[in-house]
């Protein structure tokens, strides 16, 4: 029987966890605030507008952002699978186009993991293919039937590649973030001046807290940190594994995927001084915590080991 592997499991760090700081610090503002009052405003009313602006305002900010998420995910599907495809095609046009394509569809998935939202970083893996096509093999009708399939995908691979790249550099427009922040606050402060019993003040605290957990939410999801992120990772791994080669992981992406015991990984580190990326194989052991230290303390150091194993 086939020994079980042990599994890590990676936590995620999410804005949104400010969430509970925030309640804390809610907390304090009511207890020391607690005889603020203006009763010249007509607070009633002027939640009810804020309240409604605000969750207009949410609503557009959030079906953007999942309108975003959502087509990342079909374009990472297509752009996974015509690089398998692509990958598959090339063992029958010659081993040494074969072996070409298998190097640049490895250098191609370690710049789009790395660089995710500057896709752009991975166009020159992406152009190499094309100058590699010489290196075919086509002496038969079935090469000859592989190469024009070949060809073919690499050409619908393109559209995928620059609509990734495209959504990947975009963010939600500041105005509509400026806009939300606005009635947010306002709406905050209109919840703390209508004071009330214990019970009121409490759900208001509530209230105000949940606005920053939208908050945080938004800014997670605008920059990439939930759920299409996750998506190409997968995807990578599956990519690393068909072709062979060893999975790769930037060193602030470990606390997000899952790592095999025993397993050899090889992790990016990046020189802050040069700003080049340098990768490292590494086991992972009891001791891979404690490697993985002390190389980014020698590059912060700048006491740059060579690239290799470890």
């Amino acid at each position: 029987m086939e020994e079980q592997k042990e599994i890590r499991s990676g936590r995620n760090v999410y804005l949104y966890y400010w969430t509970i700081p925030v309640l804390i610090a809610f907390l304090i503002i009511n207890y020391f605030s607690r005889n603020i009052k203006i009763s010249a405003l007509d607070l009633n009313l002027m939640i009810s507008i804020v309240s409604f602006l605000f969750g207009f305002m949410i609503t557009i900010t959030f079906s953007m952002l999942l309108t975003r998420v959502s087509s990342l995910k079909e374009a990472l599907s297509i752009e996974t699978g015509r690089l398998i495809s692509m990958y598959l095609l090339s063992k029958n046009l010659g081993k040494n186009f074969y072996e070409k394509i298998k190097e640049r569809i490895d250098e191609y998935t370690i710049k789009t993991l790395r660089y995710y939202t500057n896709y752009e970083k991975s166009r020159e893996a992406n152009y190499g293919i094309y100058e590699d096509i010489k290196l075919m093999e086509i002496k038969t009708k079935n090469q000859e039937a592989n190469a024009n399939s070949f060809l073919y995908i690499l050409g619908e691979l393109q559209p995928s590649r620059e609509r990734l790249e495209a959504i990947t550099g975009r963010r939600i427009e500041w105005s509509i973030k400026l806009s939300n922040y606005i009635l947010g606050i306002i709406l905050i402060v209109l919840l703390f001046l209508n004071r009330g019993d214990s019970f009121t003040n409490l759900l208001f605290i509530m209230l105000s807290t949940v606005i920053i957990f939208i908050f945080l939410i938004i800014e997670d999801y605008d920059d990439l940190r939930i759920g299409d992120y996750t998506y190409n990772i997968s995807n990578s791994e599956q990519i690393f594994d068909l072709i062979g080669k060893e999975r790769y992981y930037p060193k602030y992406l470990l606390n997000r995927v899952k790592l095999e015991k025993e397993r050899v990984y090889r992790i990016g580190f990046i020189d802050e001084k040069t700003k080049e990326e340098k990768i490292f194989s590494i086991q992972y052991n009891p001791k891979f915590n404690s490697r993985i230290s002390t190389l980014a303390r020698k590059f912060r150091k700048n006491e740059l080991p060579n690239t290799g194993n470890t």
